[in-house]
């Protein structure tokens, strides 16, 4: 076998590993989860993989910073208007303090009924806003 066609059928087999993707997930995909927290928390997604739309509850676990910026360490937990079930992600961020945006990471914990199997994570940015924030979840889940 020549040289050329064995790095061939290496690159095809690598690309057709990246397009299936790993074994033992499935409906993955990208995400963007946009969660506005003025009094009442709520969410609209897109994507296709978790529902449209729902209420969220957040549940701070640790603020630490000192005078110029600070984290923050919190869980969120969604829940789907339609009923097909929650799901809970962690969320880390940080900020300077007097910005306008807030950036970090967040993961899927867990779930139930149809989001007991969801996974996944990405990136967060979110804007203040008079009376709350505007957060952007972008990333990929799958079940």
């Amino acid at each position: 076998m020549s040289r050329h066609r064995a790095f061939g059928i290496v690159g095809a087999t690598i690309l057709l590993v990246m397009a299936i993707g790993p074994a033992g997930t499935s409906a993955a995909g990208g995400t963007t989860i946009t969660l506005t927290s003025l009094g009442v928390e709520t969410f609209t997604a897109t994507g296709g993989v978790i529902c449209p739309s729902g209420t969220a509850t957040t549940d701070f676990h640790k603020l630490a910073g000192g005078p110029v910026a600070g984290s923050f360490h919190l869980t969120k937990t969604l829940v789907c208007e339609n009923r097909s079930g929650s799901f809970t992600i962690a969320v880390n961020a940080a900020t300077v303090f007097g910005s306008p945006t807030d950036k970090g990471g967040w993961a899927v914990l867990g779930g139930t009924g149809a989001y007991a199997t969801l996974h996944g994570g990405g990136k967060v940015v979110g804007t203040y806003v008079p009376g709350g924030i505007i957060d952007l979840y972008t990333g990929a889940v799958g079940l």
